[in-house]
Protein backbone atom coordinates (compact mmCIF):
# COMPACT_ATOMS: atom_id res chain seq x y z
CA UNK A 1 0.00 0.00 0.00
CA UNK A 2 1.20 3.35 -0.61
CA UNK A 3 2.26 5.85 2.35
CA UNK A 4 0.39 8.99 2.66
CA UNK A 5 2.81 11.66 3.29
CA UNK A 6 1.89 14.47 6.13
CA UNK A 7 3.37 17.42 6.07
CA UNK A 8 5.99 18.18 8.93
CA UNK A 9 7.47 21.29 9.39
CA UNK A 10 8.54 21.52 12.98
CA UNK A 11 8.35 19.43 16.28
CA UNK A 12 5.84 19.19 18.43
CA UNK A 13 3.38 18.13 15.68
CA UNK A 14 -0.28 18.43 16.09
CA UNK A 15 -2.32 17.73 13.17
CA UNK A 16 -6.02 16.21 12.37
CA UNK A 17 -5.76 12.28 10.75
CA UNK A 18 -7.31 12.40 7.39
CA UNK A 19 -10.33 11.14 7.23
CA UNK A 20 -9.79 9.51 10.74
CA UNK A 21 -8.41 6.35 12.07
CA UNK A 22 -9.60 3.06 11.21
CA UNK A 23 -8.75 -0.76 11.24
CA UNK A 24 -6.23 -1.61 8.44
CA UNK A 25 -4.31 1.65 8.18
CA UNK A 26 -0.98 1.57 9.44
CA UNK A 27 1.22 4.92 10.60
CA UNK A 28 5.02 4.63 8.57
CA UNK A 29 8.14 6.69 10.54
CA UNK A 30 11.39 7.00 9.87
CA UNK A 31 14.10 8.48 12.02
CA UNK A 32 16.84 9.27 14.04
CA UNK A 33 17.31 9.46 17.65
CA UNK A 34 19.77 12.59 18.46
CA UNK A 35 23.37 11.35 20.49
CA UNK A 36 21.56 14.32 23.08
CA UNK A 37 18.28 12.80 23.44
CA UNK A 38 16.54 11.43 26.53
CA UNK A 39 13.10 10.76 25.06
CA UNK A 40 10.31 11.14 22.64
CA UNK A 41 6.54 10.51 22.39
CA UNK A 42 3.52 9.80 19.37
CA UNK A 43 0.31 10.45 21.05
CA UNK A 44 -2.97 9.31 18.93
CA UNK A 45 -5.59 11.64 20.30
CA UNK A 46 -9.38 12.81 20.23
CA UNK A 47 -8.28 16.11 19.59
CA UNK A 48 -5.76 18.49 20.03
CA UNK A 49 -5.42 20.12 22.94
CA UNK A 50 -3.62 18.80 25.66
CA UNK A 51 -6.89 17.99 28.08
CA UNK A 52 -8.41 15.96 25.25
CA UNK A 53 -8.00 12.17 25.47
CA UNK A 54 -4.84 9.96 24.42
CA UNK A 55 -5.99 6.23 23.07
CA UNK A 56 -2.39 5.27 22.28
CA UNK A 57 0.75 7.48 24.53
CA UNK A 58 3.88 5.57 23.19
CA UNK A 59 6.97 6.99 24.91
CA UNK A 60 10.48 5.49 23.86
CA UNK A 61 12.85 6.98 26.95
CA UNK A 62 16.48 6.31 25.80
CA UNK A 63 18.39 3.72 28.22
CA UNK A 64 15.11 2.58 30.00
CA UNK A 65 11.85 1.34 28.72
CA UNK A 66 9.76 1.97 26.29
CA UNK A 67 6.49 2.92 27.90
CA UNK A 68 2.90 2.97 26.88
CA UNK A 69 -0.27 4.57 28.21
CA UNK A 70 -3.60 5.91 27.57
CA UNK A 71 -4.76 9.44 29.05
CA UNK A 72 -8.84 9.72 29.60
CA UNK A 73 -11.01 12.07 31.39
CA UNK A 74 -7.53 14.25 32.14
CA UNK A 75 -6.01 11.15 34.17
CA UNK A 76 -3.03 8.34 32.80
CA UNK A 77 -4.49 5.06 32.88
CA UNK A 78 -2.51 2.01 34.03
CA UNK A 79 1.06 1.97 31.72
CA UNK A 80 2.68 -0.81 29.95
CA UNK A 81 6.00 -0.98 28.97
CA UNK A 82 8.79 -2.83 27.22
CA UNK A 83 12.57 -3.30 28.69
CA UNK A 84 14.01 -4.14 25.36
CA UNK A 85 14.19 -0.87 24.47
CA UNK A 86 15.16 -0.86 20.64
CA UNK A 87 15.93 2.69 20.10
CA UNK A 88 19.29 3.86 20.45
CA UNK A 89 21.20 7.71 20.72
CA UNK A 90 22.57 8.30 17.28
CA UNK A 91 21.20 5.36 15.51
CA UNK A 92 18.44 5.51 12.86
CA UNK A 93 14.90 3.42 12.84
CA UNK A 94 11.78 2.66 11.33
CA UNK A 95 8.69 2.22 12.85
CA UNK A 96 4.82 0.80 11.46
CA UNK A 97 1.73 1.28 13.62
CA UNK A 98 -0.46 -0.86 12.34
CA UNK A 99 -4.06 -0.57 13.72
CA UNK A 100 -5.55 -3.59 14.23
CA UNK A 101 -8.62 -4.96 15.52
CA UNK A 102 -7.73 -5.37 19.05
CA UNK A 103 -5.32 -2.83 19.22
CA UNK A 104 -2.01 -0.71 18.03
CA UNK A 105 0.72 -3.53 17.16
CA UNK A 106 4.43 -2.07 16.99
CA UNK A 107 7.18 -3.04 14.77
CA UNK A 108 10.99 -1.39 14.89
CA UNK A 109 13.51 -2.08 12.71
CA UNK A 110 10.86 -4.74 11.00
CA UNK A 111 10.49 -6.58 14.42
CA UNK A 112 7.47 -6.76 16.28
CA UNK A 113 7.87 -5.08 19.68
CA UNK A 114 4.39 -4.39 21.42
CA UNK A 115 0.32 -4.49 20.58
CA UNK A 116 -1.48 -1.96 23.08
CA UNK A 117 -5.07 -3.05 23.54
CA UNK A 118 -7.45 -0.90 22.88
CA UNK A 119 -8.80 1.12 25.58
CA UNK A 120 -10.82 4.11 23.46
CA UNK A 121 -12.68 3.40 20.32
CA UNK A 122 -11.09 4.03 16.97
CA UNK A 123 -13.89 6.13 15.77
CA UNK A 124 -12.67 8.91 18.52
CA UNK A 125 -9.12 9.06 17.50
CA UNK A 126 -9.26 12.10 15.32
CA UNK A 127 -5.73 13.70 15.85
CA UNK A 128 -1.91 12.25 15.47
CA UNK A 129 0.90 14.34 17.44
CA UNK A 130 4.70 13.74 17.42
CA UNK A 131 7.13 15.58 19.96
CA UNK A 132 10.54 15.49 22.18
CA UNK A 133 13.78 14.01 20.96
CA UNK A 134 13.66 12.87 17.65
CA UNK A 135 14.62 14.21 13.94
CA UNK A 136 11.84 12.65 11.93
CA UNK A 137 12.55 12.88 7.96
CA UNK A 138 9.42 10.58 6.29
CA UNK A 139 6.10 9.80 8.28
CA UNK A 140 2.51 8.86 7.07
CA UNK A 141 -0.63 6.70 7.17
CA UNK A 142 -0.96 4.03 4.55
CA UNK A 143 -3.94 4.03 1.83
CA UNK A 144 -5.08 1.74 -0.74
CA UNK A 145 -5.64 2.87 -4.32
CA UNK A 146 -8.22 3.77 -5.26
CA UNK A 147 -7.80 6.41 -2.67
CA UNK A 148 -10.63 9.12 -1.99
CA UNK A 149 -9.55 11.64 1.19
CA UNK A 150 -9.58 15.11 2.46
CA UNK A 151 -7.34 17.60 1.96
CA UNK A 152 -6.17 18.86 5.38
CA UNK A 153 -6.47 22.73 5.76
CA UNK A 154 -7.72 22.95 2.07
CA UNK A 155 -5.77 23.65 -0.96
CA UNK A 156 -3.84 26.69 -1.15
CA UNK A 157 -1.22 28.41 -3.21
CA UNK A 158 2.43 27.24 -2.03
CA UNK A 159 1.68 23.71 -2.06
CA UNK A 160 2.54 21.36 -4.24
CA UNK A 161 1.16 17.54 -4.42
CA UNK A 162 4.23 15.24 -4.61
CA UNK A 163 3.56 11.48 -6.01
CA UNK A 164 6.23 8.50 -6.90
CA UNK A 165 5.04 5.78 -8.20
CA UNK A 166 4.83 2.98 -11.03
CA UNK A 167 3.18 2.57 -14.17
CA UNK A 168 2.56 -1.43 -14.46
CA UNK A 169 3.54 -3.57 -17.62
CA UNK A 170 -0.34 -4.20 -18.47
CA UNK A 171 -1.64 -0.11 -17.40
CA UNK A 172 -4.19 1.80 -20.06
CA UNK A 173 -4.58 4.85 -17.83
CA UNK A 174 -4.72 6.45 -14.10
CA UNK A 175 -6.47 9.61 -12.51
CA UNK A 176 -5.42 12.58 -10.69
CA UNK A 177 -8.33 14.46 -9.58
CA UNK A 178 -8.84 17.91 -7.74
CA UNK A 179 -12.19 17.56 -6.54
CA UNK A 180 -14.71 19.44 -4.29
CA UNK A 181 -16.17 17.06 -2.62
CA UNK A 182 -16.02 12.98 -2.60
CA UNK A 183 -18.82 11.99 -4.93
CA UNK A 184 -18.81 11.55 -8.92
CA UNK A 185 -21.29 14.19 -8.86
CA UNK A 186 -19.08 16.54 -6.97
CA UNK A 187 -16.93 19.20 -9.34
CA UNK A 188 -13.51 18.10 -10.64
CA UNK A 189 -11.06 21.40 -10.53
CA UNK A 190 -8.11 19.51 -12.09
CA UNK A 191 -8.41 15.76 -13.92
CA UNK A 192 -5.00 14.87 -14.51
CA UNK A 193 -5.31 11.24 -17.30
CA UNK A 194 -2.17 10.07 -18.22
CA UNK A 195 -3.45 7.06 -21.32
CA UNK A 196 -0.56 4.82 -22.14
CA UNK A 197 0.41 4.64 -25.89
CA UNK A 198 -1.78 7.82 -26.22
CA UNK A 199 -2.10 11.22 -24.55
CA UNK A 200 -1.98 13.14 -21.34
CA UNK A 201 -5.54 14.41 -21.06
CA UNK A 202 -6.71 16.78 -18.61
CA UNK A 203 -9.79 18.89 -17.97
CA UNK A 204 -12.14 20.47 -15.21
CA UNK A 205 -15.87 18.53 -14.56
CA UNK A 206 -18.41 21.32 -13.34
CA UNK A 207 -22.38 21.46 -12.73
CA UNK A 208 -22.10 17.67 -13.70
CA UNK A 209 -20.74 18.26 -17.20
CA UNK A 210 -17.26 17.88 -18.59
CA UNK A 211 -15.67 21.47 -19.40
CA UNK A 212 -12.94 21.75 -22.52
CA UNK A 213 -10.12 18.79 -22.79
CA UNK A 214 -6.82 19.95 -22.87
CA UNK A 215 -3.90 17.71 -23.30
CA UNK A 216 -0.16 16.83 -24.11
CA UNK A 217 1.00 14.31 -26.48
CA UNK A 218 4.28 14.02 -25.55
CA UNK A 219 3.36 11.59 -22.69
CA UNK A 220 6.31 11.07 -20.26
CA UNK A 221 4.39 8.01 -18.21
CA UNK A 222 5.77 4.49 -19.95
CA UNK A 223 4.56 1.01 -19.00
CA UNK A 224 6.79 -0.67 -16.86
CA UNK A 225 8.74 2.35 -15.78
CA UNK A 226 9.04 4.60 -12.18
CA UNK A 227 8.54 8.06 -12.40
CA UNK A 228 7.92 10.89 -9.71
CA UNK A 229 5.75 14.16 -9.85
CA UNK A 230 4.82 17.39 -8.61
CA UNK A 231 0.99 19.34 -8.64
CA UNK A 232 2.89 22.46 -7.46
CA UNK A 233 -0.20 24.71 -6.85
CA UNK A 234 0.53 28.29 -8.37
CA UNK A 235 -1.96 31.44 -8.47
CA UNK A 236 -1.78 31.08 -12.35
CA UNK A 237 -2.74 27.17 -11.94
CA UNK A 238 -1.83 23.55 -11.65
CA UNK A 239 1.77 23.27 -12.66
CA UNK A 240 2.83 19.65 -13.81
CA UNK A 241 6.17 18.45 -13.25
CA UNK A 242 7.01 14.71 -14.25
CA UNK A 243 10.79 13.47 -13.03
CA UNK A 244 10.55 10.65 -15.51
CA UNK A 245 12.41 13.01 -18.04
CA UNK A 246 13.17 16.34 -14.84
CA UNK A 247 10.92 18.54 -17.17
CA UNK A 248 7.76 20.65 -16.52
CA UNK A 249 5.19 19.10 -18.39
CA UNK A 250 2.02 21.80 -18.31
CA UNK A 251 0.14 24.09 -16.64
CA UNK A 252 -3.83 23.80 -16.37
CA UNK A 253 -4.77 26.91 -15.87
CA UNK A 254 -7.58 27.46 -12.82
CA UNK A 255 -11.49 27.05 -13.29
CA UNK A 256 -12.36 26.60 -10.13
CA UNK A 257 -11.90 28.72 -6.95
CA UNK A 258 -8.89 26.73 -4.70
CA UNK A 259 -10.73 27.87 -2.15
CA UNK A 260 -13.60 25.78 -2.99
CA UNK A 261 -11.43 22.20 -3.82
CA UNK A 262 -11.25 20.16 -0.90
CA UNK A 263 -10.78 15.99 -1.47
CA UNK A 264 -7.69 14.48 -3.48
CA UNK A 265 -8.75 11.40 -5.79
CA UNK A 266 -6.41 8.49 -7.36
CA UNK A 267 -7.41 5.88 -8.84
CA UNK A 268 -6.67 3.52 -12.00
CA UNK A 269 -3.89 1.74 -13.41
CA UNK A 270 -0.70 2.91 -10.96
CA UNK A 271 1.39 1.57 -8.17
CA UNK A 272 1.98 4.23 -5.41
CA UNK A 273 4.37 3.90 -3.17
CA UNK A 274 4.12 7.67 -1.36
CA UNK A 275 1.96 10.55 -1.89
CA UNK A 276 1.29 13.75 -0.02
CA UNK A 277 1.10 17.04 0.10
CA UNK A 278 4.37 19.75 0.81
CA UNK A 279 5.41 23.22 0.91
CA UNK A 280 6.60 24.22 -2.31
CA UNK A 281 9.68 25.96 -0.67
CA UNK A 282 11.20 22.34 0.37
CA UNK A 283 11.72 21.15 -2.91
CA UNK A 284 12.27 23.98 -5.58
Amino acid sequence: MPIFLCLLQNLPYVAPISGGLREGMALYLKGVIPTNAEWFEINFKTGQSDSDDTAFHFNPRLHQKVVMNSFRNRKWEAKESVSDNPFKKGETFEMFTVIKSEGYQVYVNGKELYTFKHRIPLEKVSTLNISGHVVVSLFGFMQTIPYMGPISGGLREGMALYLQGAVPANAERFRINFKTGPTDKHDTAFHFNPRMGSNVAMNSFSTGKWETGESVSDNPFKKGEAFEMFFVIKSEGYQVRVYVNGKELYTFKHRIPLEKVTMLNINGDVGVNLFGFIEVSYIF
